[in-house]
Formats: structure tokens, C-alpha cells, sequence
């Protein structure tokens, strides 16, 4: 496998950095108190993204973060460190499936591939992005640290039902069609066949 960066992956991540901050922006009015929300829609775009372009779907979320991070108010130093646990939230289901290769299908079209998504998207990937981002709030002086275990059951909740609720349908039905485009990666740096 090599690594590939051109026209293509800067694209991929344009389009990631947008979507993710659109998101952003729209989960900041379901907010239920300040700084938590209801559903956070962008979590749904960044496993989406990194299932389907790998390396740069993610790096789409961590730049989308940190321009969505605006509409909360946030700090650009908060964005740019939460980019990073933003981007691991996309990467723990992608490197699963990615190194699963045939085994497991990318539009969870079978049993274990659904289940595998569940596991590690929107159970996993989703607590490690609420357990940094707590943790992240912490390192800023944005919250006190014994509040982390507080924050990260309304941040985890947020994040899972989006990763289950709008996740699993972008990737069953959208999978197909984003496979036939130039865009979508085979492999998680580079694209391994010609599209015909």
C-alpha cells in the first residue's frame, strides 16, 4: 500500500472539514445544557467519512472541529486539541473494518458487519471520543476534573445515538454509491484499484 495524497484526498477533506462543521454548528441547537446536546449529528459524518476515505475522512472531522467549535463558543486551542479525540472517534470503527478487509462490509449489509459497527462505533469510538473530550475540557481549565465522569455520559449518549441513528443508514444506504465514486478509498491511505 502507498501513501497517496493529491487532488483527491484534499477533496475528501474539504468536503469533511464542511459537513463536520455544519454539523457542529446544527448539534449546538439541541443542546440540553450548555456545552451538552441531545444528538450530535457531526459524530455520524466522522465515522461515515473515515469508513469510506479512511485517513482523510478523519482529518476532516479534526479541521471541522475546529471551525464548528465557533457556534459553541469554544476557544480555538480547545478546537484544535479536540480535534484530535474528534478524529479518533472516526478512525476506531475504520481501522477495524479497513483491517478486516472482505471479512466485514463497509455498508454493514451483513450481520457481522452490523454488529462490528455497534461494538466498536457507536459503543467504543464513541466512549474514548466522550472520555478524551472530557479530558480535553479539563487540560483548557473548562471544567473541573471530578466533573468528567458527569460530562461523559451526556457526551457519550449524544455522540451514540448519532453514531446509531443517522451512522448506520448513511453507511447501509450511501456505501454503494459513494464505492463507484473517484473519491472513495479501498485502502486507508490510497485507493488500490481503477474505477471502471
Amino acid at each position: 500500500m502507498r501513501f497517496e495524497f493529491g487532488p483527491r484526498q484534499v477533496v475528501i477533506v474539504a468536503l469533511g472539514t464542511a459537513l463536520y462543521a455544519v454539523m457542529n454548528w446544527l448539534s449546538a441547537s439541541f443542546q440540553t445544557v450548555p456545552g451538552a446536546t441531545l444528538i450530535f449529528p457531526a459524530t455520524a459524518v466522522a465515522i461515515s467519512f473515515s469508513m469510506w476515505f479512511g485517513f482523510w475522512g478523519a482529518l476532516g472531522a479534526y479541521f471541522g472541529t475546529i471551525i464548528g467549535n465557533f457556534a459553541w463558543g469554544t476557544a480555538v486551542h480547545v478546537g484544535i486539541t479536540g480535534g484530535v479525540h474528534d478524529m479518533i472517534e472516526g478512525l476506531i470503527p475504520a481501522l477495524v473494518f479497513y483491517a478486516a478487509g472482505d471479512r466485514l462490509r463497509r455498508d454493514l449489509g451483513d450481520a457481522r458487519s452490523l454488529v462490528t459497527y455497534v461494538i466498536v462505533g457507536v459503543v467504543i469510538g464513541t466512549g474514548v471520543n466522550a472520555f478524551l473530550g472530557n479530558l480535553n475540557y479539563v487540560l483548557w481549565g473548562l471544567q473541573p476534573f471530578n466533573a468528567i465522569w458527569a460530562g461523559l455520559w451526556t457526551w457519550w449518549l449524544g455522540d451514540a445515538i448519532a453514531a446509531a441513528v443517522l451512522g448506520i443508514p448513511l453507511l447501509r444506504f450511501l456505501t454503494p454509491f459513494v464505492e463507484r465514486t473517484t473519491l472513495y478509498h479501498e485502502a486507508f491511505f490510497a485507493r488500490r484499484r481503477a474505477l471502471a
